[in-house]
């Protein structure tokens, strides 16, 4: 199978990066701006890279094209895509709108062609396909919107496809899905913005938030630190399912205001609580042992994606020592090294056999890797 995705940033790469540590079968070609094409290459996410220029050469033999770009640039795609097309082809998108893009795929899309909306529930503040990680989708929703008519084959092989990426699909409705983004996504990363705004106009008095900003600010805040250029297309192909969300809030939140010191607040704060304990491991009202399974292997995942990109970082390292005709190993360094470890490890409460033991491994397989090629 071959699979080209145009759009490497975070999401595209991360599924071609998963979909080539899986060693799924397939040919992954990515397609980006020219300037972009020298950082595909450094994260080793594809087979192959090219530019829209070479989309003649790849879609023609492509059995799924995904459109991996920002919401806006997708419904220029499409069009783009038009002629280079075969028959059976199935087109999808990660967009995090859907109604408008599907319609555009409807009406420009030439028949025999499938588009299928998708749109994975995963992500990062972070951009570009330096971030790119193929733990990302693991464990996540991902939505699919097929058209009443879509060919069930054709679903069946996407949903294949995202159970490679071992995410979970499930089917919906594309302005249903629209209406439950605009609540869920959207609305957060608008209020997350607005709070940080509003915390930097009380900065500007006594300037003490870099300083004493807590664990709960800097978590509300975390999406504010997404990219507008991502987020300008979000907002305006969902404006009205947006703009409905933004009126429930504004409702809460004036409730909210007029019922600071009222006996009603605490009702409203009891339902919401209630709730919200019931979504997710870690916010359960008390440990019970498969929920703290959910958290090791989630914490286990975050784990592995640092190791990754350790050992990838120590591949690179050793390409410059192999130009430079400089020794592998440095032992003044790894003895500095592992004493600052072992500081780090005591000041998170770990033992000193853990941290020695642990590095030990790394510290070798790291030499090893810088070794291969000399």
């Amino acid at each position: 199978m071959n699979i080209t995705i145009i759009g490497c940033g975070l999401i595209g790469g991360s599924i071609a990066l998963a979909l080539k540590r899986r060693q799924c079968g397939c040919t992954v070609a990515c397609i980006d701006l020219p300037e972009r094409l020298p950082a595909i290459q450094d994260a080793d996410v594809a087979d192959q890279v090219g530019t829209m220029e070479d989309l003649k050469i790849h879609l023609p033999c492509s059995s799924i094209v995904i459109l991996a770009t920002p919401v806006k640039r997708i419904l220029d795609t499409i069009e783009s895509i038009r002629p280079f097309l075969r028959e059976n082809t199935i087109v999808t998108d990660v967009g995090s709108t859907k109604k408008l893009i599907m319609e555009k795929a409807r009406k420009l899309l030439p028949r025999g062609v499938h588009f299928i909306g998708g749109h994975p529930m995963a992500g990062s503040e972070r951009s570009g396909v330096e971030a790119s990680d193929p733990l990302l989708f693991h464990d996540r929703m991902y939505v699919l919107c097929p058209y009443p008519d879509t060919p069930s084959d054709a679903l069946l092989v996407l949903m294949d496809l995202v159970e490679k990426l071992q995410a979970q699909p499930v089917t919906i409705d594309p302005e249903e899905h629209d209406r439950i983004m605009a609540m869920i996504s959207h609305l957060p990363h608008i209020i997350s913005v607005a709070l940080m705004n509003a915390a930097l106009a009380g900065d500007a008095e006594h300037a003490m938030l870099d300083k004493i900003a807590g664990r709960g600010f800097l978590d509300m805040t975390r999406l504010s630190a997404s990219d507008y250029g991502v987020w300008r297309g979000i907002l305006e192909t969902n404006s009205e399912g947006i703009a409905k969300a933004l009126s429930r809030f504004n409702e809460s939140l004036s409730f909210v205001s007029h019922s600071i010191s009222k006996d009603e607040l605490a009702l409203f704060w009891e339902r919401a609580a209630k709730r919200r304990r019931k979504i997710g491991p870690e916010s359960l009202p008390r440990p019970r042992k498969q929920d703290l399974r959910s958290m090791i292997d989630r914490y286990d995942k975050q784990i592995l994606t640092a190791l990754a990109n350790r050992i990838e970082a120590a591949r690179r390292i050793g390409r410059i020592k192999t130009n430079q005709s400089a020794p592998v190993t440095d032992p003044d360094r790894e003895r500095r090294m592992m004493r600052q470890r072992l500081e780090w490890g005591e000041s998170l409460g770990l033992s000193d056999d853990l941290i020695e033991e642990l590095f030990a491994v790394i510290l070798k397989h790291s030499t090893k890797i810088q070794s291969e090629k000399r």
